[in-house]
């Protein structure tokens, strides 16, 4: 159950930490002193949407930690599942920055928004006006079927679940394979492709390569021309070619060396250039042949290069994309090979897993029922105790198809819609469009009763159930929900004496204004105050004659009831 809330800088609040308790524990206090905010902070920290509207004007951030203790298994499997150390008590912290960002903790370990949000789901439910909204939506219908019966229903939905699943993956086979006539056509494109790309036998970087070739075939007269015309001025038949002309200097050269020891340095480094320029011409000549033009070479490097560039065209961008393209297929191909009989195997699977999804939605769909009507009985029962003696409840289902009209659905194949008649000779009509705001909120109440102990939720949360209704009704009201806290901690807000009367722990909301700033407080009340309270909440001054003498009558007779 929750112990304690902390709330710093939400709304109204600036800093409040109370004490809740075992029981029914009721919050009243004058219109606008902030009953919502407190629901609203205990909604944010157990990981409701929220926005920066929430945090208090002028402030940068907000933040509410909620502490609850006896936890169950439910949360105990959540927070093995999410690493969560547990302790004595289990401690939720959520703040969010005036740039709406959220950190979230959970027992000091921080977590995200979702874990907070799935771990706060089993220890706390909040009845809000929002829910009135969510029970006439026919979609969560039978999802309230399904949890009051799911100990009856838990088997057939797993199975329902698991054959579903079979069926998908079955199905997707199929869709990999295609029909029969699919997989041959199938097998003879990739044959083909798989035939044309290994007929090519493609190397990496074999394109650069021959586009290198072709480039210097085209071009080869210019560099047989440009080659010729070096050698022929390195080493021509003209006189003037340079190796003729130095052989002439270091002829001159030698007859005056004995004249000056440099020049015969001089001469030695002329022979080493003789000797490179040598080599030079050489190898000019050497390149100038291996430049000859080949046409067959030519047309063999040119067709090549067609060939690469088609198959780039049809499955890459380069050599190494065709090539994984290759492996990619040949693989597909190794799967398809036996496809036609995969594709019977499966087909035949299909249909027996279409037949036991039937029998098993329809045992489901049997079942339901049977859980429909006892909870319709119950419902009703607990709606007459709450004053509605004249109203009927039933809850319809679609019919269920015949087979061949049959689509697999991991939830089953019903559709249920609340039935409801407020008057005697009335006919029965869909929820939402004949219940009044008191009946939905007394409906509310009695549905919240009735499953109340199937969820192992510790902690109960009603923010004003008494909507629409008073006098003896709202008595009955406050009773259903100290029922309630006998099992549950109930947290309940109200405007209702005949509610408040019935509390095992009362607390105050109070709206006070000092230096310019509106806050918002809440105190827990000792018994004088609950009967000032009560008193207010009567409609007499807390000195009258009537009102007082009231309040006390009436949390008398909440002890007598509870006595009982």
């Amino acid at each position: 159950m929750l112990i304690n809330l902390n709330i710093k800088n939400i709304a109204l609040i600036e800093s409040l930490d109370v004490e809740f308790r075992k029981g029914l524990n009721i919050l009243s206090g004058e219109t606008g002193a902030g009953k919502s905010i407190i629901i609203d902070s205990l909604s944010f920290v157990l990981g409701k949407r929220a926005d920066k509207s929430l945090i208090r004007y002028g402030e940068q951030s907000a933040s509410v930690t909620a502490v609850f203790d006896g936890v169950g298994e439910n949360t105990d499997k959540l927070l093995e599942k999410y690493g969560i150390e547990s302790d004595d008590a289990l401690i939720l912290k959520r703040t969010m920055s005036a740039e709406g960002k959220n950190t979230c903790f959970v027992n000091s370990q921080r977590v995200t928004l979702g874990c907070l949000k799935d771990i706060a789901e089993t220890l706390a439910d909040i009845y809000g006006q929002h829910e009135n909204i969510t029970v006439l939506n026919s979609v969560t219908h039978l999802e309230i079927i399904d949890k009051y019966g799911e100990s009856q229903l838990r088997e057939l939905k797993r199975r329902q679940s698991e054959l579903f699943s079979e069926y998908k993956n079955t199905c997707n086979l199929l869709s990999k394979y295609g029909s029969l006539n699919d997989v041959n056509k199938n097998i003879d494109l990739l044959e083909y492709q798989i035939n044309e790309i290994e007929q090519a036998d493609l190397k990496d970087g074999e394109e650069d390569e021959l586009i290198s070739l072709r480039r210097r075939l085209n071009n080869s007269q210019t560099i047989i021309s440009t080659l010729n015309e070096s050698y022929n001025i390195l080493n021509g038949d003209s006189d003037e070619n340079l190796l003729s002309m130095l052989n002439y200097m270091i002829s001159q050269l030698a007859k005056i060396s004995s004249y000056d020891d440099r020049i015969d340095e001089t001469l030695e480094r002329l022979d080493a250039c003789k000797i490179e320029l040598k080599d030079l011409s050489a190898l000019l000549s050497d390149i100038a042949e291996s430049n000859e033009f080949d046409m067959q070479e030519y047309e063999q490097c040119q067709q090549r290069l067609d060939t690469i560039r088609t198959l780039k065209r049809k499955y890459g961008n380069s050599i190494e994309d065709i090539n994984d393209y290759l492996t990619k297929i040949r693989e597909e191909y190794d799967f398809l090979s036996d496809g036609e009989d995969k594709v019977k195997e499966y087909e035949k699977q299909k249909v027996l897993l279409i037949k036991q999804l039937y029998e098993n939605s329809y045992a489901l769909s049997q079942e339901r029922k049977t859980i429909a009507a006892k909870l319709a009985n119950n419902i009703q029962s607990e709606l007459k105790d709450l004053g509605m003696n004249s109203c009927k409840f039933q809850i319809e289902f679609s019919d269920f198809p015949m087979y061949d009209d049959f689509v697999p659905n991991a939830g089953g194949n019903d559709i249920a819609t609340f039935m409801f008649s407020a008057n005697s000779g009335q006919p029965l009509k869909e929820l939402s469009k004949i219940i009044s705001g008191g009946e939905l909120s007394r409906f509310m109440l009695a549905l919240k009763k009735i499953i109340a102990n199937l969820d192992g939720i510790s902690t109960m949360v009603f923010d004003e159930i008494d909507t629409g209704i008073s006098g003896n009704t709202a008595k009955i009201v406050a009773q259903k929900l100290y029922d309630i806290s006998k099992d549950k901690q109930v947290l309940a807000i109200t405007h209702l004496p005949q509610l408040a009367s019935m509390a095992d722990n009362h607390y105050l909301i109070e709206k006070t204004s000092y230096g310019g700033n509106t806050f918002t407080k809440l105190a827990y009340l000792n018994e004088s105050q609950r009967i000032a309270e009560l008193a207010r909440l009567i409609g007499g001054r807390e000195s009258s004659e009537y009102a007082i003498p009231h309040a006390k009558d009436m949390i008398d007779y909440a002890k007598s009831y509870k006595n009982k």
